[in-house]
């Protein structure tokens, strides 16, 4: 059984979620201790809860002490099954952070699975909105042989969630991952985006002026197709958000920023288009938040992968040490004038 200490680096839930993934997917015996420690309130929330729970369903794990507050968890996988997944998350917690622990294990299924998630937030505070997960990871998961698609039928946002999300993922293409060589970005082809509010804001025209606001700055800047949309949609809670995508030859960067009340939709929507400006102009392949999550598919691919970024973040660090624990792999960071080169390569 491998154990580690949740308190370790970051110290936060993105630790749960890595450690559970690899452990069903490599079928290691886990065990987690002083989970979130450090954290305001310790222990597993229902977002973490709900993603053990639904990695044990596609493993037929057995686990010990998956419930709200836990400090301690065991999780036992054995093999992946290709099931259908019913998840319910009775809070606003994040949808995004549950499918970021089931999506890795998934990566071993032999036939096609459905997955119905009720409830939930597909916007929240410390965690991607579901829609960076469509398109931008699953964008790049793609182009590793991974086919994943999400369609949400609600929106949800906090305190009351109450989304509605449906997922398909498709077995590997080869049946393996292949490496992703993200060294070079290649020429800036266009600029989108959406900027999301529940119904209750379209009177104010939140996103149309969110979306408008970072159009303008980016047009300014980048002479390329730009389009951003703006969508309303009905609601349990009140909550607006803002997505934005540099799509490059080779990669795709995101930005996204949470609406926040008082503060005006143009200030969102220009912060959030000065925020991606800033990753095209340094030169990165990669945000700072897909690095820290394509990390896990990179030490299971066949090959060596690689991306660049401004400089890895305390997320990324701890993923690479949670990763080592269970996969063999060679990491390479090469820093090179205010950029940081990292090279990942699985060892057989």
């Amino acid at each position: 059984m491998t154990t580690i200490d949740g308190s370790h680096g970051e110290g936060g839930g993105q630790i749960v979620r890595t450690a559970v993934a690899l452990s069903a997917v490599t079928g290691t015996p886990l065990k987690l201790e002083n989970i979130r420690l450090r954290r305001e309130t310790p222990g597993l929330k229902a977002q973490h809860v709900s993603g053990i729970l639904a990695v044990a369903k596609i493993c037929n794990a057995e686990v010990k002490g998956a419930v709200i507050g836990s400090k301690e968890l065991e999780f036992i996988p054995g093999s992946i099954v290709s099931n259908d997944i019913q998840i319910e998350i009775p809070t606003a917690g994040s949808i995004g952070l549950v499918l970021q622990a089931l999506m890795i294990p998934l990566t071993g299924i032999q036939k096609k699975v459905d997955i119905t998630i009720k409830g939930g937030g597909t916007y929240g505070k410390w965690s991607p909105p579901l829609v960076y997960i469509r398109d931008i990871l699953c964008h790049m998961l793609s182009k590793m042989g991974y086919e994943i698609a999400i369609r949400t039928e609600r929106e949800g946002y906090y305190p009351k969630g109450g989304a509605r999300v449906y997922v398909s993922v498709e077995p590997l293409s080869g049946g393996a991952l292949r490496a992703l060589d993200l060294s070079e970005r290649g020429k800036l082809l266009r600029i989108d985006g959406i900027s999301h509010s529940s119904s209750d804001l379209e009177k104010a025209e939140v996103s149309s002026r969110e979306a408008e606001t970072a159009r303008e700055h980016l047009t300014s800047k980048y002479n390329v197709p730009i389009n951003i949309e703006a969508a309303y949609s009905q609601c349990y809670s009140t909550g607006s958000g803002i997505l934005l995508r540099a799509i490059f030859e080779n990669t795709i960067i995101g930005a996204d920023i949470l609406g926040k009340r008082g503060v005006p939709a143009e200030v969102v929507g220009r912060n959030c288009s000065k925020k991606l400006a800033s990753d095209i102009d340094s030169g990165v392949s990669v945000d700072e938040f897909l690095s820290d999550q394509l990390l896990p598919y990179m030490a299971l691919a066949e090959g060596t992968s690689r991306f660049v970024t401004k400089s890895l973040s305390s997320h990324a660090r701890t993923n690479m040490d949670i990763i080592s624990k269970f996969i063999n792999v060679d990491y390479s960071i090469e820093e090179k004038d205010g950029l940081t080169m990292v090279s990942i390569t699985p060892i057989k």
